[in-house]
């Protein structure tokens, strides 16, 4: 089914993220990059494979994930995979794979919330169609 005939089922306005406005998650993992997309229900973010594995990864599972750009940190927010694949459209370096990571936020206590609002405010343009 085409990218038309999909329902959108997220809650949450998804916007930009700026240039510099990173993802990583945390706190043992290698798995960092620049986030494509982002709202307060989740985000997406690309980031290098530095796996030797072709395998996809699997969904819904948990971790933690942290935010970063120019003046803003972000750190602890709960985090649900709930996608992950090979971008293949990406230049094809031979050593680098990139791939795109979709997640949502859960159980985001009161300072949480207020912390990725005000990341958000400063962190994003426009929304995505």
């Amino acid at each position: 089914m085409g990218r038309k005939g999909r329902v959108e089922r997220r809650k949450d306005i998804r916007y930009k993220a700026i240039e510099g406005a990173y993802a990583a998650m945390g706190p043992n993992s290698q798995k960092l990059g620049q986030i494509v997309d982002i709202s307060r229900g989740g985000l997406c973010f690309k980031y290098i494979d530095a796996s030797n594995d072709d395998k996809d990864f699997g969904t819904q599972q948990e971790d933690l994930i942290f935010l970063s750009s120019m003046g803003h940190y972000v750190g602890d927010l709960p985090f649900k995979t709930v996608g992950d694949y090979l971008v293949t459209n990406a230049p094809s370096f031979s050593f680098m794979k990139i791939r795109k990571r979709h997640g949502q936020f859960f159980d985001l206590s009161v300072k949480q919330l207020f912390d990725l609002d005000c990341y958000l405010r400063d962190n994003v343009s426009e929304p995505v169609q």
